[in-house]
């Protein structure tokens, strides 16, 4: 109980600051050189003058999902946020992350809304240069996410153990995560990697599986809606964080279009025609088991011309998550 009270306090008032920047953010980082992009998270929380959090971030390489998640430290001057890599967690790279690199995201932080609470910010990043590398520069976008269910950071902390249960799918969700990396930071943290594509299994859970349903009697959350123009979708479907066993199947306005499969770090892909006169699609994604890890979350890139649209996703045995996709 005392440590849901100081979320709620930490995420409505931050002592000796004018600007609140405790909560969880979503965005993009583009490398200036290569132009690539690398999808980021973070969930910031401040405590007694220090900020601390979790970092999250991911890409796509040759069809495979790779991430990394790690501990962050932060500091709030003049109206400029800085955002350092403090240790690494766990990732799934084929190679050891380079030693003595980490990152650092420098943002001019602009406020609205009640008590100034940040609602985004846009800035810029860069590494270190070592004896062996080079320093690398770029620039990231950002917006607040005022709803945890959807955020693949917080379903990946919970899958690693560190953000406990009762905090799923919740609005304190950031500020809980974040609090747990302030403790953490007394603690010596030890780097997990999780090759690719294949992951230890973690271990089984003893809470008690739910019931299934058949798929067509279960609830249905629509994630998204969204507005795409070409006549066809390439649609890749990824375990977005520790490779536990999730299956599903997939219906494009109730036909089967990939039935039973498990999900890993390599894309399971399949190619759907949008015809212009169809009106809407209805794409329904439904977890057949789910896992050693509770519920059935994953990455889908929809891959709609030169447009991508990432969508995490979560479903169980009594609930389908649904996208909705509409020809332009």
């Amino acid at each position: 109980m005392k440590n849901l009270v100081l979320a709620f306090t930490l995420l409505f008032a931050v002592k000796g600051q004018s600007q609140v920047v405790s909560g969880l953010y979503g965005g993009t980082l583009v490398n200036d050189s290569t132009h690539k992009v690398q999808n980021y998270e973070v969930a910031l929380s401040e405590y007694r003058g220090k900020i601390t959090g979790y970092s999250y971030t991911t890409f796509v390489v040759n069809d495979t999902f790779f991430y990394s998640v790690k501990t962050v430290k932060a500091n709030l001057k003049d109206n400029e946020l800085v955002i350092q890599d403090d240790k690494m967690i766990v990732n799934n790279f084929p190679e050891a992350p380079a030693k003595g690199v980490k990152q650092t995201n420098i943002i001019p932080v602009m406020a609205a809304g009640p008590a100034d609470t940040v609602r985004g910010f846009n800035g810029k990043w860069s590494t270190n240069q070592t004896k062996v590398y080079y320093s690398l520069y770029g620039g990231l976008e950002m917006k607040r996410d005022s709803d945890s269910s959807q955020s693949a950071l917080i379903g990946h902390l919970r899958e690693l153990k560190i953000l406990g249960p009762a905090y799923a799918a919740t609005r304190t969700d950031a500020i809980a995560v974040a609090d747990n990396a302030t403790n953490k930071q007394k603690q010596p943290t030890k780097a997990v990697v999780v090759k690719t594509p294949t992951a230890t299994t973690p271990s089984v859970s003893n809470t008690a599986v739910p019931t299934s349903i058949p798929y067509a009697q279960r609830a249905e959350k629509i994630l998204q809606t969204l507005s795409v123009g070409s006549d066809s979708l390439t649609l890749s479907f990824y375990d977005n964080g520790v490779v536990d066993g999730d299956m599903i199947s997939v219906y494009v306005n109730g036909e089967t279009v990939i039935d039973n499969t498990k999900l890993t770090a390599v894309a399971v892909k399949k190619t759907i025609a949008v015809n212009a006169t169809a009106g809407e699609i209805k794409l329904i994604l439904v977890a057949e088991t789910l896992g050693t890890l509770p519920p059935n979350t994953g990455l889908l890139i929809i891959q709609d011309g030169d447009n991508r649209y990432n969508v995490h996703f979560s479903a169980d045995l009594q609930t389908n998550a649904a996208i909705i996709l509409r020809r332009k």
